[in-house]
């Protein structure tokens, strides 16, 4: 059964035939969120991460760059409606920082991904892992599909 990437997916294993890449997001805060769906599902059950999505979205501002990069990591983990993994917890805030230190060289995610385009896709892949946090091979890949990277 078609459905498109990240949110009608229920793995990240799934058949590229069946999956579809997702959107471009069109904005910065949109590529954020994706990419916070996409390392908060690592390991976890996605379908309690899908159905506490709106819980993870307040407790995480709104997924909000600037705040969440602001914030002091305890002040975080106090929060009933984050996920309570702290290494999940520290990535996030680790994530959005490195997103601010991307946005503020290249004027945008979108044109640092655009950058990564010269490279092979697992070249590509390998950059993703090292920037951010809790975001393996898997978990890259999956992002770059669900951003539309690959049409």
């Amino acid at each position: 059964m078609k459905h498109r990437a990240p949110w009608e997916c229920t793995s990240a294993n799934e058949k590229k035939s069946e999956c579809m890449p997702g959107i471009l997001p069109k904005s910065d805060q949109r590529y954020f969120e994706i990419l916070s769906l996409c390392v908060l599902q690592a390991r976890l059950s996605w379908r309690i991460v899908r159905e506490r999505w709106s819980n993870y979205r307040y407790g995480f501002f709104d997924f909000k760059i600037d705040r969440l990069a602001a914030i002091r990591l305890r002040d975080l983990m106090e929060s009933q409606d984050v996920v309570r993994d702290r290494g999940k917890v520290q990535a996030m805030v680790h994530n959005a920082r490195e997103f601010q230190r991307i946005t503020e060289k290249d004027d945008s995610f979108s044109n640092f991904l655009e950058s990564l385009k010269a490279l092979d896709d697992e070249e590509a892949v390998g950059i993703l892992t090292k920037r951010f946090r809790l975001a393996g091979r898997r978990t890259a890949r999956y992002y770059l599909h669900s951003v539309g990277y690959w049409r």
